[in-house]
């Protein structure tokens, strides 16, 4: 084989190597997410215990109309909390989403309009109100203090 020839070789091979683990990348990150489910009509994702589901739930809030994440102060950090009982009213108090999160990211696909969001850690309530458009979604961010 010639050197010009081993040198085309060694290229396309190495093309095909970086495709490759691209695709794989691609498909670890959606293998990480958790499965989808369904609070009164309303899909969504819940979780990001562990780097590689977190990785796959923030690479998925595109998708998604509001994102909701749920943090314990502790000692000057915010620490990532689960099992926190979500509720999402329309302004009329109709409740169209109900559930605790299985980990600090929880993903809804809420069709547009104006959203209460309560959140409950610890004996503590919390409350945001939240504007989903047809744009890039919505965030909801609740920090539990102890003690509080």
């Amino acid at each position: 084989m010639t050197a010009r020839l081993q040198t085309r070789w060694i290229a396309g091979l190495t093309g095909w190597a970086l495709m490759l683990a691209t695709a794989q990348a691609c498909g670890a990150e959606h293998a990480a997410l958790p499965a989808e489910k369904t609070s009164h009509g309303i899909s969504y994702l819940s979780g990001g215990v562990g780097l590689d589901e977190s990785t796959a739930l923030k690479a998925a809030r595109k998708d998604y109309s509001l994102d909701i994440e749920t943090f314990q102060s502790a000692n000057g950090k915010n620490e990532y909390t689960a099992a926190v009982p979500l509720t999402v009213t329309r302004s009329n108090g109709e409740v169209v989403f109900e559930a605790p999160t299985d980990g600090p990211f929880t993903l809804l696909r809420l069709p547009p309009g104006t959203y209460v969001v309560k959140a409950s850690h610890q004996g503590q309530t919390q409350q945001r109100q939240v504007q989903v458009g047809t744009g890039l979604g919505a965030k909801a961010s609740f920090v539990f203090k102890p003690g509080s």
